[in-house]
Order: structure tokens, then sequence, then C-alpha cells
């Protein structure tokens, strides 16, 4: 979608932020290859909005060979320049290993996101950030196995996001649960919703319970960062998710 554009498109629809992903069209490479940073982060002062930054997660953080691992902090550092650049408070990452699971037990797996994550997190904090890693499906940390992640690195903060929960096996109460006793350790929250895969729809387009499952950061008075992250370009799509959204927001 073209920054500008939809930069001003989202503030007449009243969102707060956008929230960038550093691949495709807007990968840092590209980004400086263009000296584009500078337009996009007057374009977003000029919109009153605010940015969060997602980091590549066609990396691979958690790599079982040293050089890939490396490149990958790397390449993850140098998006956290890019996103201070930008003016945004938070860096969402994937805290997962592509480590093949016949080669690799689940403890030396770990120890690769792990290794990494020594690294990230401080180097967030270092730039001003917020290291929001997120919950994934298919390594360690789900969301059921984060509140280890969050007590081995105390900066951090999660990104929790819904349709990951739900396909790692989590329902909705249970993420309310989560979200509850969690509350202060949440730093943004993505919400697309799913029928089966990770599908990136609209809010009241699948089959999660918003209701249920966002009515344990109600009851702690939480207050934050959420973003849609539907995967179309179509704005009156993402329009009705937020939409939606609101009209679950002002249930709980």
């Amino acid at each position: 979608m073209p920054f500008g554009e939809t930069v001003a498109w989202a503030a007449d629809e009243g969102f707060q932020f956008v929230e960038l992903l550093l691949d495709g069209p807007y990968a840092r490479e590209r980004l400086r290859a263009d000296d584009r940073v500078p337009a996009m982060r007057d374009g977003l002062a000029a919109a009153g909005l605010d940015c969060v930054v997602h980091l590549p997660f066609a990396v691979d953080p958690g790599s079982p060979f040293s050089p890939v691992r490396e490149g990958a902090v790397r390449e993850l550092t140098l998006g956290m320049d890019t996103a201070r650049e930008l003016g945004a408070e938070r860096v969402v990452f994937h805290p997962s290993s592509d480590a093949w699971d016949l080669g690799w037990d689940p403890a030396e797996t770990r120890a690769f996101v792990h290794d990494a994550l020594d690294d990230l997190v401080p180097a967030a904090r270092e730039r001003g950030l917020v290291p929001c890693p997120e919950n994934v499906v298919s390594s360690h940390y789900t969301a059921a196995n984060f509140p280890e992640l969050l007590e081995r690195h105390p900066e951090a903060r999660m990104t929790f996001d819904a349709s990951h929960a739900l396909l790692s096996g989590m329902n909705e109460p249970e993420m309310a649960e989560f979200l509850r006793e969690h509350a202060d350790r949440v730093g943004h929250l993505h919400l697309p919703d799913t029928r089966s895969g990770d599908e990136h729809l609209p809010v009241g387009m699948g089959r999660i319970d918003f209701h249920a499952a966002l009515a344990g950061l109600a009851d702690r008075c939480w207050s934050g960062t959420a973003t849609l992250e539907v995967g179309t370009e179509d704005r009156s799509t993402i329009a009705l998710g937020r939409e939606n959204l609101l009209a679950v927001l002002d249930r709980l």
C-alpha cells in the first residue's frame, strides 16, 4: 500500500497509528536505497499518527547455525535503527527458530532463541524502543510458554497475537485469564480474526470471540496499542475491522 496515501487515509478514519512491516516494499535496505525514511517520518508527523514497527519475520533469529543467527540479529538490530528514525516507540519481532525438529531437540532450539534475545532486547532498549516479541504458533514461544520469556527478559513487553494464541491451542477464556495475569507485561496487541489458519481477517469475520478474549485486559484497565493486522489492501475491509473492534470494546 502506498505509504503517504495510506497514512492520510488512516488519519481520516480515526486510527491513531500504523504498523509498518520492514519487508517487501518497505524492507530496510529498500527504504535506505531510496532515502524514504525522512519523508515517511514527516508524513506520520503531519498526519498526527504514531508508528509501530514490525521487524521482518522471514529472518531466523533462532537458527542453529551461528552465522545465520548472527546475520538475523544484525538485520533486526538495523531495523531497530530504522524504527527509531521513523519515530516509533515499539518494535515487534518473532522469537522463533526454524531449526529442523529431527536434528535439534527443544532445549537446544530454545537456547538458540535465547542467544538472539540476549542481544535483541538490550539493543531495543539502548535505542529507546520497547522490545515487544510476539507469541508464535510453530516455535517454542507460544502464548502458553510466553511467561518463561517474560521472566527471562524483564525489559521485554509482549505482543499478544490473538490468532496465534488460538491456533496454538489457547481458547478465549484462557486468553482472558492469561491477559488478566500478565497485563502489566503486555505492550502491544495483534487482533486479526481467523476461521482456521492464520488468515488475518477483520474482527468479526472469523471465529474468535474477542469480547471474551479481551475481558482480562478490561478487568485490569489495560491501555495500549492494538493492530488489526488485516491481510488485505481493501480499505473498506480494514475500516470494517476497526468498526467491529470498537463495538467489542464498547461492550467491555
